[in-house]
C-alpha cells in the first residue's frame, strides 16, 4: 500500500482500503455507484479541518483487460492527484486533493482511492445549460469562463480527454463565478498541443449556437473558429461511427468482459 495525504487524514484514507460498502449514513450523498464509487463524506467537526465535507472517488474496472495491464501503469488514482497538482499549480482550479492511496499485488492494483475536498454549492456547465440560473446573458458569461480556462489548460500543455459538460464545475454568484474541472484521472501532459486535440476536448462542451460561441470565445486572434469547427465535426462524425461498431459488437465484448 502507498499513497500521499493530508498529515490528520492518514486513518481516514487508510480505513477506505477496507471499506466494501457505502457507509451506513442516512445523509450520505452518491453521485455514482458503477463502475467507479463517487460519494461525499462529512468529516468530524472535533478533527479541526478546514473542510466540512470530502469526495471520495474509488475507482473499478471496465474491463479485465485495464486490470491486466495495470502492473504498467500509474493509477487512477494517482494519475488524477498528480493531475490535480500539476492544474494547481498552473493557476486553474480544481478540488483541492487531500489524498490518494492504492494496494497493489504482484504490481495488479486492487484497490486505489482518491479523495478532494467537496466543493460547496457548485453546479455543473450542463445544468447550468439546462437549467439557465442567470439567464441567457449569465450563460455567455459562463461560455466566456470556460472559454479560458480550457485554452489556459490546453497552453499549459494538459489534454483532458474526458471534457464533458457535467465535468466542470460552477460556484459563486453570476458576477463572480469560478470553474473548476474534476475527473482528471484520463488526462496527459504533451510537450505541445496540436489543434486536433484541443478540438477534441472542446466538442463535448457545448451544442449549437453555444459551441459556435465557445469555439470563438476559445479561438481569439489565435486560431481559427471555423478550422476548429471543421475538425470538431470531424471528430463528431469519428464518434458516431465508433458508437455503431461498439454497438454491434457489444454481446462480444460482454463475452469476453472488456
Amino acid at each position: 500500500m502507498r499513497g500521499f495525504g493530508h498529515p490528520q487524514l492518514v486513518a481516514f484514507l487508510q480505513s477506505l482500503l477496507s471499506l466494501d460498502s457505502l457507509p451506513d449514513d442516512p445523509d450520505l450523498r452518491v453521485y455514482r455507484e458503477y463502475p467507479n464509487l463517487v460519494y461525499e463524506v462529512s468529516l468530524p467537526s472535533e478533527w479541526g479541518l478546514p473542510w466540512s465535507c470530502l469526495v471520495v472517488k474509488r475507482f473499478g474496472w471496465r474491463g479485465v483487460q485495464h486490470y491486466l495491464s495495470s502492473p504498467l501503469k500509474l493509477s487512477r488514482a494517482m494519475k488524477a492527484y498528480r493531475t490535480a497538482c500539476y492544474l494547481l499549480a498552473h493557476g486553474l482550479r480544481t478540488p483541492l486533493p487531500l489524498g490518494v492511496v492504492e494496494k497493489r499485488r504482484w504490481g495488479f492494483v486492487q484497490y486505489n482511492v482518491y479523495v478532494t475536498e467537496a466543493i460547496a454549492n457548485a453546479i455543473t456547465l450542463q445544468q447550468c445549460y439546462t437549467a439557465l440560473p442567470d439567464g441567457p446573458d449569465g450563460l455567455e458569461e459562463v461560455i466566456r469562463l470556460v472559454a479560458c480556462y480550457t485554452r489556459r489548460m490546453h497552453d499549459s500543455g494538459l489534454w483532458h480527454r474526458d471534457m464533458v459538460s457535467s465535468n466542470l464545475l460552477l460556484t459563486g454568484p453570476s458576477s463572480n463565478r469560478q470553474v473548476y474541472l474534476v475527473d482528471l484521472n484520463r488526462a496527459r501532459r504533451l510537450s505541445y498541443m496540436p489543434a486536433i486535440l484541443r478540438a477534441i476536448d472542446l466538442t463535448r462542451l457545448g451544442s449549437g449556437k453555444w459551441l459556435l460561441q465557445l469555439c470563438a470565445l476559445y479561438s481569439g486572434e489565435r486560431f481559427s473558429a471555423t478550422h476548429l469547427l471543421w475538425m470538431i465535426r470531424l471528430y463528431g462524425h469519428w464518434r458516431t461511427w465508433r458508437r455503431h461498431i461498439r454497438k454491434r459488437l457489444q454481446p462480444l465484448r460482454a463475452w469476453l468482459h472488456i
